[in-house]
Parts: C-alpha cells; structure tokens; sequence
C-alpha cells in the first residue's frame, strides 16, 4: 500500500491563485509541500493558477513570490502561468471531445438556474441534467460552427463510485451521482479549475497532490479527468484547514494574517516555516532547526492529522524570538546597519562594540524593532525623564551618590567586566543600605530614564565608565533636594 514514505520521492507542488495577497493558510500547504518534497529527495514546483481573470493581478503574484522567497521555499523549476497554457487545455478538449469524452452545452444561465432551483426544491443538491449530452455530434457542431454560445462538458462515465485512498484520511468513495458532467471550458475559452489542474498536473509530473481539505470534493472529478485523459492520477492527501481560535477558517477574505504582515511584525521566517509545519506534529516546537535542510529532515508527514489546526499567535510570536535570539548576532549587526538612519550614533560605534549590545541586548527582544528600540539606551548623548521618575530619582539621590563613590577609577572609556558590575552593585547597596528595587530602580532611571528595558547588569557591562558617571551626575544635578539656600 502507497503512503508517504513507500510512494516518494515526491514530486509536490503549491498553486495558489494569484487573487489575494498569501495568508498563513495557504502558506502552511507550501510549507509541506516543500518539506515533504525535500524529505524525500524529490522536487517542490510552483504553479500560478490565474485563470480568474477579474481577480488576478500582478501586484498578487509578485506577493506570492517575494513571500516564498523570504520563507526560503524554493521552487525547483521555473514558475508555470496557467494563462499562458490556453492551447494545452483546448487540445486536451479536443481530444476528449474525439473520444466522446466532452461535448458543448448550450444551456443558459436562466436554465441552469431552473435546474438548480428543482433540485432544491427536492432537496437534492446541485447537479447538471445533462440535457445537451443528448444531442448528437452533428447537431452540436453545426451550433458551435453557427458562432452559439457555448461551454464544454465533461461526459461522465456510466461507472461505479470514485474510491481513492488519501494518504491522510484514508480510503474515500465518492457516490456517482454526486454531480453532473462538470464544464471543462467556459464560454470565453477559458478552462475550468479541475481541467486546468488536471492538464498542468500531468505535464509537471506531480506524484502527490497534497493540499486543503477544502480542495476534497475536487477530487473525485479530477480523477476521472485523469481516467479519461490516459494519464496516472497521482497520490492525493488533503490536510486539515487551519483556523482561529474561535474555529473559522483562515483566509484572504476573513483577513487572514499575510506573509507581508508577518514581515512588518518582525517574524523570522524559520519561525513561520517551523511553526505552520508544526500545528499538525509533524514537527517538535522544542527544537529549533538550523536550516530548512535539517527542518525537512525531521519532518514526519505520518504526524498530519485528519483535524484542523488551530492558529495561536502567540505561539508564533513566542517561537520567532527564540529564533531571533539564537540566530547569529552578525546578522542582527547587518540589519541594524540597514535600519539604523545615516547620522545615529550606532554607525560611530567600533565593531566590537556594536556585537556586545546585540548580545547583551537581545534576550531583552523579540523582533529587530526591539532591539533597535533598546539602542537609545546606549548612544542618546542625553537622557530624558518621564514625570513618573521625578519622585524616584528625588528620594534615591543617596544611591546614586554610593554608585558614584563605588565606581572605580578606570580609563574613563573601559567597561566593567560581568564581575566588575556586580562587585559595583554590592558595594553601592552597602554604601547606601538599600537592597531590590530600593537600590536598582533609581540606577536604572538614572542611566536610561525608563522604567524598563536592557538587565541592569547589561547596561552596566556596555556602557562605559565615562558614559555611566556622566547619567548619574545629570540625574544628580536634576533631581538632587535643594536646599533654603540653594
């Protein structure tokens, strides 16, 4: 019996319409796809359904692009257009048409509408008569020669139920009266979805088709393309769809999170990748990978569960800084020296220097704009104080003269090593009797005038000396009780 391991290596693919910008959900589809694709040592491809001609844009499709590529989802091949393989779908009609396969249909829409309308009324769902697959070959060519508008109908088999095996919710059997003969080709020329889907998926050679099981009631229909077309169908398996916490699908309409949104929140893109692969178990949150490479490799696509998959961004969130926090502090450097504006003072700081905060700084942040939101602590020439420091720094003005006194007399443009900085620490509490809070918020706000941000023991181990005794003496100056005489 075929499953994902027997069956590969897998040629996958992702096709999504260019109609919307991509949203999680139909991102987490590429991610298996790819995954699964490289797991197996087979090929991921990608394929551009814009075949909706009011609804496809450019401007879409360069979003689906530029997201792949900053999720590192690759394809193997060169992008393939549907719109540009008109001539592949009407000579794969013809041939269907030759073998008695397809025939056109004349019914207009006010008679389809009638048709559905009975159908309802009887509780039955959906389905075409099939009143045009009566008439003969001459008489329907006569009409199409006549210039009458017209689509092509795919003539269903006089057959059993279509039963396939999804590797993922096992065997299925689809009733054969379920639907009717289904269009191939619209009125305008253009293919249908099952038939441009099928056409596309055999001359790529996918092997698996592994998508939303909202794509499940295609299926059926896209074998018996496949039957009649003389191709293999392939292997097929159909994932939960993903949603919110309230249940309801994700998707382009409802305002799904995009992969743009994802960028502007400062996601890293592994942690997307990790996280949307994860939702089913088919891979540990635990661990964080080094590559997509070794992503795929400890990929269990067995794991894919027949459910939904409930989207948490926190989860998210709280797995993209463990990423942000683990990743190469160089890299975290060369974004800063891309973000930072031409004239900060980050762009005078020696190298060594600019490595040390991000390192000192970076357990403080989750995304780029954290930490870049923590540098002003180091480099603003000049401290400014909220309202709620006033009283804080009055009544710690005796901390701040212990720190003063404790401080050791350095080259002004040294820093305190890990043990300096806590040495200074105890003899500052000593000095002053005070401990907690008493002792290291008015600290704090003297040298960053907040009341959060970088560890304390950081802002004494990456300022300078110089830079540390100039905070406190103007915060001194500032907030010292002045007395009758003064």
């Amino acid at each position: 019996m075929t499953n994902f391991k027997t069956g590969g290596p897998w040629v996958t693919r992702f096709a999504p319409s260019p109609t919307g910008v991509p949203h999680l959900g139909n991102a987490r589809t590429a991610v298996l796809n790819f995954l699964l694709a490289r797991q197996s040592g087979g090929t991921f491809l990608l394929r551009l359904e814009d075949t909706d001609r009011e609804r496809s844009t450019f401007a879409h499709e360069a979003a689906i692009l530029w997201s792949l590529a900053w999720l590192g989802l690759t394809p193997d091949s060169p992008v393939r257009h549907q719109s540009l393989r008109l001539d592949h779908y009407h000579q794969a009609v013809a041939r269907l048409a030759d073998d008695g396969r397809a025939y056109p249909c004349f019914c207009s829409e006010a008679d389809l509408e009638h048709e559905r309308a009975e159908a309802a009324a009887k509780g039955l769902p959906p389905r075409y008569s099939g009143r045009c697959a009566a008439l003969s070959h001459a008489e329907g060519a006569d009409r199409v020669a006549s210039g009458e508008s017209h689509v092509m109908r795919f003539r269903l088999p006089d057959q059993a139920d279509v039963a396939f095996t999804d590797l993922i919710k096992g065997d299925m059997r689809v009733p054969s009266g379920a639907f009717g003969d289904f269009v191939l080709l619209r009125q305008d020329g253009w293919p249908s979805y099952n038939l441009a889907v099928v056409v596309d998926d055999i001359d790529m050679g996918v092997t698996l088709v592994l998508r939303g099981e909202d794509h499940l009631t295609n299926t059926a229909r896209q074998i018996l393309l496949y039957q009649a077309l003389g191709g293999t169908p392939p292997s097929f398996a159909h994932h939960g769809l993903l949603v919110d916490t309230e249940g309801k699908k994700l998707s382009k309409r409802s305002g799904a999170l995009g992969i743009p949104d994802c960028v502007r929140a400062g996601l890293e893109p592994m942690a997307v990748v990790h996280y949307l692969a994860s939702l089913s178990g088919a891979l540990p949150t635990k661990k964080l990978f080094e590559s997509l490479d070794d992503m795929a490799r400890a990929f269990n696509p067995f794991a894919l569960g027949r459910g939904n998959a409930v989207m948490n961004l926190d989860e998210l969130r709280a797995l993209s800084a463990r990423y942000f926090r683990a990743a190469d502090p160089e890299s975290h450097v060369r974004a800063l020296d891309e973000a930072m504006p031409a004239g900060d003072l980050w762009h005078a700081l020696p190298d060594g220097l600019r490595r040390d905060l991000v390192l000192g700084l970076r357990d403080n942040a989750a995304t780029l704009d954290d930490l870049r939101a923590l540098l002003p602590h180091f480099t603003a020439d000049e401290i400014r104080y909220g309202a709620s420091a006033f009283s804080e720094l009055t009544a710690g003005t005796a901390v701040l003269d212990a720190l003063l006194d404790a401080l050791p007399a350095s080259d002004p443009q040294t820093r305190l090593t890990a043990s300096e900085a806590s040495e200074l620490l105890r003899q500052t509490a000593a000095r002053a009797d005070v401990k907690g809070r008493a002792l290291y918020h008015p600290i704090r706000l003297a040298l960053t005038g907040s009341d959060s941000g970088p560890e304390l023991s950081a802002l004494l181990t990456l300022l300078t000396v110089d830079r540390i005794r100039e905070r406190v003496h103007a915060a001194l100056n500032m907030f010292r009780p002045r007395t009758n005489k003064e």
